[in-house]
């Protein structure tokens, strides 16, 4: 599946709650794994190297990965804050859909 910003959006719209919280804590994951090692660690995007999580979202993106990370899902809380609407009205989480698209593809060609 290609994924676009309008595909995520949908994605997470029709899906029921359990499910929603998958899709997003499985996005913030892939993200967290694109910051480096130094910014995992420190939950902040240091580095302007458009990988991983833009400043203002990494602390809450790194915490949210690693939440799903011990609890295999998140909070409600959690999957209300990714998909809160910005000024332009696209969700919080589906402004990094090139980044997933990207994580996709290649996960599609080592498979």
């Amino acid at each position: 599946m290609v994924i676009t910003k309008n595909s995520l959006e949908n994605m997470i719209l029709t899906a029921n709650t359990e499910r929603q919280a998958q899709i997003i804590g499985r996005a913030c994951l892939a993200l967290f794994n694109r910051q480096t090692e130094s910014e995992q660690q420190i939950n902040e995007a240091v580095i302007n190297n458009l990988a991983g999580f833009c400043k203002q979202d990494a602390r809450e993106g790194s915490i949210t990965a690693k939440s799903f990370i011990k609890n295999k899902t998140l909070a409600e809380w959690q999957v209300e804050k990714w998909t809160k609407r910005d000024v332009r009205g696209t969700m919080r989480i589906a402004k990094y859909w090139r980044q997933l698209a990207a994580v996709s593809a290649s996960r599609a060609v080592a498979a």
